[in-house]
């Protein structure tokens, strides 16, 4: 399974990397890609026109919904203490990809704080 992240459906959504686009959907035809509540919440909510916003939701829920769970979240706690660079939303994915044992695709390199934590990239 593979958490794909905020910043990956942003960059799709402004069309930035064209093959970031060949990735992407070489991980939704393997069946692999799926996302977070806390993705959800930032991608989704980014859209201020509820007409994107229900747009986006429609197209997003064909893919699986991996569950933050208490350790999870007490996981990120422990992360934001350690990392103060990390923010408190990059500590839930993070965290959610790792208790999912998912990998993470990310462009936000600040993730690779927490592969010495178990956190793996994809």
């Amino acid at each position: 399974m593979v958490l794909v992240d905020t910043s990956v459906w942003i960059s799709l959504y402004r069309q930035d990397k064209t093959d970031l686009g060949q990735k992407v959907w070489a991980v939704v035809t393997d069946n692999e890609a799926a996302l977070c509540g806390q993705v959800w919440v930032e991608f989704v909510g980014g859209f201020k026109k509820e007409k994107d916003r229900h747009e986006y939701e429609q197209s997003l829920r064909i893919f699986p919904f991996l569950e933050t769970t208490r350790s999870a979240f007490e996981l990120a706690a422990n992360f934001v203490a350690k990392y103060p660079r990390l923010g408190p939303g990059d500590a839930i994915i993070a965290a959610t990809a790792i208790a999912n044992e998912a990998d993470l695709f990310t462009l936000d390199g600040d993730f690779k704080l927490l592969v010495s934590e178990g956190l793996r990239l994809f």
